[in-house]
């Protein structure tokens, strides 16, 4: 038998890979007809791939949309030329390697954006779109019980709220403290004849004053202001009409309260 060499790892990996010269390519293809042993080598460095190709598309087909992603970096040239055979014998197995590895890092949120901040006025709107016309189904507070709420919330907040008005078509239910970002954040719930609840809420804020704007959240319809040093919101329901009626009267009002 003709006496062969030892090849190192590396040599016949490029052989596999295809990156082996033609002096080196030939020399394994002589060896591996005149010694076994460099085919059962060649055979502990011969990765199947069709397993783990089946694995991945599997992920593949259960994998969310692929994100949109930044544009790769420039590579050095010989990188390039590096793995340029291995690319080229397993490009169909890489290239679905490479998504499902994306589809992995989804799944285990590598490379996902953080959310957006969210503002109270979001996180009140997540809270009201909870409420039902059940919700608010409890017995109207006397003018008294009204007053002792009201007071209540005032001490929380620092500023005076028991000379809150009625706004027509709207009816008390209660008062509550809740809070955001450390900061007292009131509800005053009222119900609409027809059951909608609507909230008006009142949040420590900014200096600035603002008029009244309009918007919607949660599927509700909204109205916004501010006063120095206080945020207001009025929601509830999907009628904009007697939300922004019922929200000049509380405005009126905020511009007013003593502080």
């Amino acid at each position: 038998m003709t006496e062969v060499r030892a090849f190192s790892d590396e040599e016949l990996t490029a052989y596999l890979d295809g990156e082996a010269d033609d002096a080196l390519h030939a020399e394994i293809d002589a060896a591996l007809e005149a010694d076994p042993a460099v085919a059962d080598q060649l055979a502990t460095l011969d990765i199947p791939m069709a397993p783990i190709a089946e694995a991945y598309e599997a992920l593949l087909r259960d994998a969310p949309p692929m994100p949109v992603l930044p544009e790769a970096p420039s590579v050095a040239p010989d990188a390039v030329s590096s793995v340029r055979g291995r690319w080229t014998w397993g490009v169909g197995t890489f290239a679905t390697g490479l998504a499902a590895g994306l589809a992995v890092a989804m799944f285990t949120g590598f490379g996902t954006p953080e959310p957006a901040p969210r503002g109270w006025v979001s996180f009140v709107a997540s809270y009201q779109a909870l409420y039902t016309p059940e919700t608010l189904t409890i017995d109207q507070p006397t003018q008294a019980e009204a007053a002792v709420q009201l007071a209540a919330v005032s001490d929380a907040l620092g500023i005076d709220l028991t000379g809150l008005p009625e706004a027509q078509g709207l009816t008390f239910k209660r008062a509550q403290v809740l809070g955001f970002n450390d900061k007292p954040l009131v509800q005053i719930a009222f119900a609409r004849a027809d059951g909608t609840p609507v909230a008006l809420c009142i949040i420590p804020a900014g200096p600035d004053a603002a008029p009244v704007s309009m918007g919607a959240a949660e599927g509700m319809d909204l109205a916004r202001w501010n006063t120095p040093g206080y945020g207001f919101l009025l929601i509830g329901g999907t009628d904009a009409a007697p939300l922004a009626e019922e929200a000049e009267t509380f405005q009126s009002w905020s511009a007013d309260i003593a502080i």
